[in-house]
């Protein structure tokens, strides 16, 4: 429904005519009228009866009165909306992220966004892996992406982050507290608690490993991530970290050890070749501003 005509049609009402009706709204009787007919045919009903110069609303009319008002309002409405969510007074932000990545650094990108635009609501899924985190980015259902760079080629826009090192942790009473990285020899007989197949770390684990030509030992695979640590402290094994986490257990009394050569991964943002929210942009403009990311 035009709204034009409900405010011509609205108008009239509150100014008792046409003519009056006009006036306010600054057009020309003859345009106005045309209008009004034109609303009567697109409802298919009659809403004034002319007599002479003059109108009066039908019965019809009179009914239409409070729908017409309340579409109006309903209108204004959306574009108070539009108008917060474009200025970043409201809205939601969608992000797909690996879980290690929610932890570090989306947490302190998220938190700093949060705190200069307190009325956007983050979701955050975590995919096990970044080929899932690609496609729930490219079909749509998320609107940004937190992955380990680089992707296949996907047509997916990509916005490095930076780079993480990935340390091992221990448990507190291993035999391995030696301070350095940890050598191949001792990787080749320590037991390692691992995330499933196909999931980042695991994979840059397996990659490392066969870089140094260790048969790694798997004693323990999890999907819980939050489960590594735990196990780790209890002595299942051993388990690869990013730094940030590292040190997290660190704190609660595991033994944490480097690699060489070190473990890294580069770290990033992806989003579809598309036209982007505001939230999306202004999160962007956060994230890959200089220094956003802190070194792990």
């Amino acid at each position: 429904m035009d709204e034009r005509r409900l405010r011509h049609f609205l108008a009239v009402v509150e100014e008792g005519g046409i003519t009056r009706a006009a006036g306010r709204l600054h057009i020309a009787q003859p345009s106005l009228s045309q209008s009004l007919r034109l609303l009567e045919a697109e409802l298919g009903a009659q809403l004034f009866i002319r007599v002479g110069r003059r109108v009066r609303l039908s019965a019809t009319g009179e009914k239409f009165v409070g729908p017409a008002r309340q579409a109006l309002r309903s209108i204004n409405e959306a574009r108070d909306v539009i108008a917060e969510v474009a200025e970043l007074r409201a809205g939601t932000l969608e992000i797909a992220a690996l879980a290690t990545l929610t932890v570090d650094p989306m947490a302190t990108l998220v938190g700093r966004f949060r705190e200069s635009h307190p009325g956007i609501q983050v979701r955050i899924a975590e995919p096990p892996s970044a080929g899932q985190i690609s496609s729930l980015v490219r079909d749509g259902s998320y609107e940004l992406g937190a992955a380990h760079l680089p992707l296949s080629d996907d047509g997916l826009v990509r916005h490095p982050l930076g780079e993480q090192e990935l340390l091992f942790i221990l448990p507190p009473f291993t035999a391995l507290r030696d301070e350095g990285p940890i050598r191949a020899p001792e990787l080749a007989e320590t037991p390692l608690v691992v995330s499933p197949p196909d999931t980042s770390t695991r994979i840059l684990l397996e990659q490392a490993l066969t870089g140094m030509r260790v048969t790694p030992h798997i004693a323990v695979e999890v999907a819980a991530r939050e489960a590594i640590v735990p196990l780790v402290l209890a002595g299942a094994g051993a388990a690869l970290l990013p730094a940030s986490l590292a040190r997290q257990a660190e704190r609660r009394g595991a033994i944490v050890r480097g690699a060489r050569p070190a473990i890294t991964r580069k770290v990033g943002l992806i989003h579809r070749r598309a036209p982007l929210s505001a939230a999306a942009r202004a999160f962007l403009e956060s994230a890959t501003a200089p220094g956003s990311m802190r070194p792990s």
